[in-house]
């Protein structure tokens, strides 16, 4: 209050420049929405290429098939393995029999391992692996138990996932 006893306004330029700021500091006006909402900065992204271990065969898409050498001479069989291709770049597949391992390692979904052959009356059973790889790492292996059998000049193989 004055001393006069009135009360004083306040200018109208002062109204009008504390509806500015009020205009401004809530994003309203163009002018402040346009100060506040303008970001500008940089952002940096990195991208690595990385190595995948492949998925693993499945035990179940395996097939095996037996092909005998000569009676006389060396006795082998060769055992030919097929298997559901992945996504890998190759394949190790393995065979063992009483501590004696042969190995092969292939680009394709298949794969024959000459083995031991057997005798007249013969049952030769082998714990075969068979691990995908790609980009120097190894995806989950297949495990199958192939059985070789011989009875006199019969002769057959089955393979079956191991559990």
């Amino acid at each position: 209050m004055s001393a006069r006893g009135t009360v004083k306004r306040p200018g109208s330029l002062r109204i009008a420049a504390i509806a500015y700021g009020v205009i401004v500091v809530l994003g309203l006006g163009a002018t402040g929405a346009h100060a506040l909402w303008s970001l500008n900065g940089t952002v940096a992204s990195t991208v690595v290429a990385g190595a995948w271990a492949p998925r693993g065969v499945d035990p179940a898409t395996v097939t095996c098939t037996r092909k005998d050498g000569p009676l006389l001479g060396d006795k082998y069989s060769d055992l030919t393995l097929n298997w559901g291709a992945v996504d890998a770049t190759g394949y190790t597949v393995t065979a063992v029999r009483n501590s004696v391992t042969v190995a092969k390692t292939t680009t394709t979904a298949t794969a024959t391992l000459r083995l031991e052959g057997a005798a007249l009356l013969d049952s030769s059973v082998y714990a075969v692996t068979i691990t995908p790889t790609a980009s120097g790492l190894s995806g989950p292996p297949a495990q199958i138990t192939a059985q070789l059998t011989t009875i006199l000049f019969i002769t057959g193989v089955t393979c079956t996932p191991s559990a």
